[in-house]
């Protein structure tokens, strides 16, 4: 939401599902579809590199380093597991990808899922 690196949730390097959304969906709505899906897939291979990771969906993730490693000094500080708007947007953002970009990215989870 801010260009700023302040510690804060809300700043950078923190990406935010419903953000991404939102981001998302204007650039669609004012025709950037190739834009839009950049950074549909930018966001949702890096929620799923975590998860292939670590098995767990997280409220936010650190954008800059791809993790969901989180240095918050004010605001709310803890990376809650399994939030329930992560899971939303990944899906919302998911289906608005041409089938051939939700195998890839759907087939990298079957592939390189830890047991």
């Amino acid at each position: 939401m801010s260009d700023r690196q302040t510690g804060v949730q809300w700043d950078k390097p923190y990406a935010w599902a419903p953000i991404q959304m939102l981001a998302v969906e204007g650039m669609r709505r004012y025709g950037y579809k190739a834009e839009a899906d950049r950074v549909t897939k930018e966001f949702l291979t890096m929620v799923n590199e975590n998860f292939l990771r670590d098995g767990t969906i997280r409220e936010k993730y650190n954008a800059l380093t791809r993790s969901d490693e989180i240095d918050v000094t004010a605001g709310y500080q803890s990376n809650v597991v399994g939030f329930g708007w992560t899971n939303a947007s990944f899906i919302v953002l998911l289906r608005q990808l041409a089938p051939e970009d939700r195998e890839s990215i759907l087939n990298a989870s079957s592939s390189g899922r830890k047991e």
